[in-house]
């Protein structure tokens, strides 16, 4: 188990990482997720040991790395620029890492590039340069193997890649992290990526560790108002509280029409109710248990499914319903009119700020 307690990194008066806990068991995926500067690189690089922490403490298996050289760490960094040495072939850029460590290169740079889903008979004796973009990440990550490394750290690798190749690296990844039975510590901005990948998130913002869990729960559970909108396209209403048991939680809100009772795990008192674009449909009269008066503003059609874009009539907030094309189709909706979005009680969310 890999587990960091208090750990802390402060640049003068700034604090990037404010006394995080967690804990990664053996063999799992786990994603630092966040948005831009909410610490979660510097949090990585200093479970790397490229980055000393101002406080706290990181152990292996009990075993206390706090202020161990990365070098002497069993760990492996895939970095977002790659870091590939551009004067080496791919088989000498894997091979470099197995030499310095003292180890036999016999077959292993063949089985490395198979691992990462290359050709070694085509790519192994290829220059750098004549590597494609998702070529160059695959090496990369082949290289970090190389190290023979109990546990994977993976800086935002794909991001620099186009979207359908981040798509296909992903499932890569996740497979490859199953295939290896190798601890993934991987950090990202994109919610998708988070998603698709992971065992465990931990969603960190301005260097707060706010939630931790498997990441259907943390989508469908969110601790606030930030995680509920971070984790996915949501619309959010401002609500009252006019009713609580201690079980169940009974609100109400200018916003929408009728008042929502849900079961809750937060303990404060919920200030909005969360509801995703992709469990609202817009109608022109309120067929479900809960809906708000809207102008439909705009309509995009994505393949399968369009975006119904729409402002309320009461406030100035906006709201977006993602539906099936031929539910769109069969309920006559266009651009200028009056509708109501709408959903099932049991899609609302309640959450504190």
């Amino acid at each position: 188990m890999l587990q960091a307690t208090d750990l802390r990194k402060e640049y003068g008066s700034l604090v990037a990482v404010d006394d995080v806990d967690l804990e990664i068991e053996t063999g799992e995926f786990a994603t630092i997720v966040g948005p831009s500067g909410s610490g979660k690189s510097t949090l990585l690089h200093m479970l790397a040991g490229h980055l000393e922490p101002s406080g706290g403490t990181i152990t292996l298996d009990g075993e206390d790395i706090t202020d161990t050289k990365p070098q002497e760490r069993p760990t492996s960094l895939v970095f977002q620029s790659w870091a590939l040495f551009p004067h080496m072939t791919v088989r000498e850029n894997i091979e470099f890492p197995i030499r310095t460590t003292g180890r036999s290169v016999d077959g292993q740079v063949e089985t490395l590039l198979e691992q990462v889903q290359l050709d070694p008979e085509v790519q192994a004796d290829k220059q750098v340069s004549e590597l494609s973009g998702g070529q160059r990440q695959r090496v990369a990550l082949a290289r970090s193997l190389a190290y023979d490394p109990d546990i994977l750290l993976l800086d935002e690798p794909l991001a620099s890649l186009d979207y359908v190749l981040q798509k296909q690296l992903q499932r890569e990844l996740a497979d490859l992290n199953v295939e290896l039975d190798m601890t993934f510590v991987y950090v990202t901005h994109s919610l998708e990526a988070a998603l698709v990948m992971s065992d465990k998130l931990f969603v960190i913002d301005e260097g707060d560790l706010i939630q931790t869990g498997p990441p259907e729960e943390i989508y469908r559970e969110p601790n606030n108002k930030f995680i509920a909108e971070f984790m996915g396209d949501a619309n959010v209403f401002a609500v009252d509280v006019v009713d609580s048991d201690g079980e169940t939680v009974t609100v109400d809100s200018g916003e929408f029409e009728g008042s929502v009772t849900v079961s809750t795990p937060i303990d404060d008192a919920p200030e909005y109710l969360v509801v995703r674009h992709d469990d609202c449909v817009v109608e022109p009269t309120l067929r479900r248990a809960v809906g708000a008066p809207v102008n439909v503003d705009n309509v995009l059609v994505r393949g399968n499914t369009v975006l119904v874009e729409c402002s309320s009539t009461t406030t100035d907030d906006d709201y977006v319903a993602e539906v099936d094309y031929d539910h769109f189709e069969s309920v006559d909706i266009a651009v200028g009119d009056t509708a109501y979005i709408q959903w099932e009680t049991e899609k609302s969310i309640l959450v504190p700020e």
